[in-house]
Formats: structure tokens, sequence, C-alpha cells
């Protein structure tokens, strides 16, 4: 059953990519899909041994799960995203807060279906705030890959401290 929920939602994001997506010029978008791919990477390696989230990945191996979610939902996301960020400033506010809303909205669905489960102190509203920056750093990124690339380490370390998992071994 999980496999095929996540199936349909993988499905559901590449249609929509497909319809909604600017596919000609996909290649300026790119950069910014790997940006999201590898912040989940390094959230899956710094949060190993004190994850605050994790997707249930049914029968499908939980690398490969990731991957599929990488791939798919995350990169249709970023394309889709882009393609339509408006260019003033209080339009992008509105953009941004119907992203997080989408967003938001999906987590609360996989967690009653037990897709996903929340651990170590995360909650929704740690999510709400989480998609509060991570929009944000995805068009940041687009435009201004360092500075995005900046903000996302220290946040990275700030949840880090917040979430007590330490920077060395000692």
């Amino acid at each position: 059953m999980v496999l095929l929920i996540r199936g349909v939602h993988a499905a559901i994001w590449m249609i929509a990519a497909y319809k909604l997506g600017d596919w000609k010029n996909w290649r300026k978008y790119y950069p910014s899909m790997l940006f999201m791919g590898m912040g989940d990477l390094i959230y899956n390696l710094v949060f190993f041994n004190k994850k605050l989230w994790t997707f249930n990945p049914g029968i499908l191996n939980p690398i490969f799960n990731e991957l599929l979610v990488i791939f798919t939902i995350f990169s249709c996301t970023v394309l889709i995203f882009l393609t339509h960020f408006p260019k003033t400033f209080f339009k992008q506010v509105q953009y941004i807060i119907l992203w997080v809303i989408i967003y938001i909205i999906i987590e609360v669905i996989m967690m009653k279906l037990g897709l996903q489960y929340n651990k170590n102190g995360w909650t929704i509203w740690w999510s709400l705030l989480h998609n509060f920056y991570q929009f944000p750093l995805i068009a940041i990124h687009h435009k201004k890959p360092y500075l995005a690339w900046s903000l996302a380490i220290m946040i990275l370390i700030i949840m880090m401290r917040f979430f007590g998992v330490p920077l060395t071994n000692s």
C-alpha cells in the first residue's frame, strides 16, 4: 500500500510538472533542483543518528525511497515553483505562502496515512517554519547560489545546535 501511495504521489508531481513546468528552459532550473536534492541528502547524512522526520519506505529500500522523493517530488516542485515565480515582492510573498500551504497539507496527509513520522522534537510547526525558509532559499538559489548555500549552511548549523546534533565526535 505504501508503495502505491508513494507512486501516486510521485506521479501527481510529475504530471503537474509536465503541465506546469517550463520544460523548454529546464536547464536554467536544474541547479536549483540539485540544490533542493542536496539539501535532503545533507539532512539525511547530518541527522542520520537523530532523524527529525522520516518517510515510511514500505517495501522500498529507504535509500531508494529518498532518491525517488528527490528525483520526482522535489525536482518537480522546484521546476513548477521557479517557472511561475512572480517578479514583485508582494506577489512573491503570496506565492511562497501558497507553496508553504501546499507542502503542509501534503505533510498532514502523509502523516495521517502513516507515510511520514516526526520525531526528536520535530512537529508540524517546525515543518511550517522549514517550508517558510525552504521556498525563499530555492528562489534565492536560482539567482544567487552562493548566498543560498551560505544561508543554508547557517540554518543547518542552527538546526544542529537546537536539536542537539553535535558537530564533532567529542
